[in-house]
């Protein structure tokens, strides 16, 4: 691939390589070099911040991905440097860099890095390799905040049966509570007279209607595109098959044999396809980018996407139709009940650091669930993961007009794709629920092979004989 401009290397990246080569030819090994890429800035054998004379911390550092929310959680940094007097420094990575940046930092001896920033697919590897340090194990007072949301329990880690669940140990705290929103053109649904839709049915439904009229060109655009090293389409897809009734699992915890090509999954997919139907030609193509993309542009009436987006949907300099948007629950299934799916980061204390350091650690992860803190992050554009900030009037008016359908929809979450073996998992699911929304034939036989696929996975992982 051809590089753009802003990809080209600069005069430092080109010094950076040829040091590169230089050690490379002087015969350090590659996981030497990785971990001494990671641990750059760091400080003395222990890596990671600086510390006093006395021993004391002065600086944390922390990896975080270069994302919408960054702004936010820089300005809440700043904030806590202001008050506590220990600096923040946020190494920023991409997204598909950022965990090999925390593998690294696992296999590295001088821990880089204070706390540990997850996405939500790798906190069952990280809990389940011993990863992370239960924070009760660092100060055995902390409790998680009443007002802090708890997102399918996903900061609870149940050693026993190897799932991210109730019953488990305290691991972190959430940053930027990500949970799927519908959205929907308020001003179009007036004019035609629309039902916000509370299933599937009724918003699949309404699109038809939409592109009959001739009101807009896409009825509804949904997330259909795969990736590699995450999860796409099969996040986008959770809230139709969980509202189906869809299971991953017979009995997550006590039996792992999948269940994936039951008819509730069947009739999800089929679903998920007709609601593709109603948007561009090529479904395969849509990623997130170009579901905001379409709604920013008017081109679709409806879509569910993650809470945040909303900030850059109702940017009026980004957005054509910032003022005519509507936020909702997500629709409902068969079951009668909606399924937001969580998307949330969590912040954890990486395993082995020296003890201040992780106490040092914990008392970051403290001040970051306050309710100072949480409105601050979003009052600079981030979603907060306590109920008493989604709901307060101090949050701007274009967070106010999604945040309360957050809280509503809290009840309802459910989980991501979090196991110990999330990453080969979504390389099947990613592939073939792509492949079955764009395509035209039955169902049932891309389902068969996924339950096929994930079997490998389990007995391969450990959790099936």
């Amino acid at each position: 691939m051809t590089a753009t401009a802003d990809q080209r290397p600069t005069a430092s990246a080109r010094h950076d390589r040829r040091a590169f080569l230089k050690l490379l030819a002087g015969g350090l090994s590659l996981p030497a070099l990785a971990a001494a890429a990671c641990s750059r800035g760091g400080t003395g054998a222990l890596g990671g911040g600086s510390r006093s004379a006395d021993g004391e911390v002065t600086e944390l550092i922390i990896p975080t991905n270069q994302s919408p929310w960054l702004e936010a959680y820089k300005a809440v940094a700043a904030a806590y440097e202001s008050e506590s007097g220990v600096k923040i420094t946020l190494r920023e990575f991409p997204y598909d860099g950022l965990r090999t940046q925390l593998t690294n930092a696992v296999q590295s001896k001088d821990h880089p890095f204070d706390v540990f920033q997850l996405d939500e697919p790798w906190t069952g590897a990280f809990y389940d390799r011993g990863w992370v340090t239960p924070i009760g194990e660092v100060d055995p007072s902390f409790e998680l905040d009443s007002q802090t949301l708890s997102y399918a329990d996903l900061l609870l880690w149940n050693a026993e049966s190897r799932v991210v669940g109730a019953g488990g140990q305290l691991m972190g705290v959430p940053i930027n509570g990500n949970i799927h929103l519908f959205v929907y053109r308020r001003d179009l649904y007036d004019e035609l007279g629309l039902q916000v839709p509370t299933t599937w049915e009724q918003a699949l439904a309404n699109g038809r209607q939409a592109q009959e009229a001739g009101v807009v060109r896409y009825g509804y655009v949904p997330r259909a595109q795969a990736t590699l090293g995450g999860q796409s389409i099969t996040y986008d897809f959770m809230p139709v098959f969980y509202s189906y009734g869809g299971k991953w699992f017979a009995d997550e915890g006590t039996d792992w044999t999948p269940a994936v090509n039951s008819p509730e999954t069947v009739a999800a997919v089929e679903t998920y396809r007709e609601l593709a139907k109603l948007g561009p030609a090529e479904p395969e193509t849509v990623g997130q980018a170009e579901v905001i993309a379409l709604m920013q542009g008017g081109q679709s009436l409806q879509t569910h996407v993650v809470a945040a987006a909303a900030a850059d949907l109702l940017d009026p300099e980004k957005s054509q139709v910032a003022d005519k948007l509507g936020f909702a629950v997500v629709p409902a299934g068969p079951t009668g009940e909606p399924a937001p799916t969580s998307g949330t980061w969590t912040l954890c204390i990486p395993a082995g650091l020296p003890r201040k350091r992780a106490q040092a650690a914990a008392k970051f992860l403290a001040w970051m669930q306050e309710k100072a803190a949480q409105t601050r992050f979003a009052t600079e554009g981030g979603i907060p993961t306590r109920e008493d900030v989604l709901t307060s009037s101090e949050l701007p008016e274009t967070a106010q007009a999604y945040s309360e359908v957050i809280v509503e929809s809290m009840p309802h979450v459910r989980p991501a794709i979090r196991y110990a073996f999330a990453t080969p998992m979504l390389e099947h699911t990613e592939q073939i629920l792509a492949d079955a929304t764009a395509g035209s034939g039955p169902v049932k036989p891309a389902l068969d092979e996924l339950q096929s696929k994930l079997t490998t996975v389990v007995r391969d992982a450990g959790f099936l004989a």
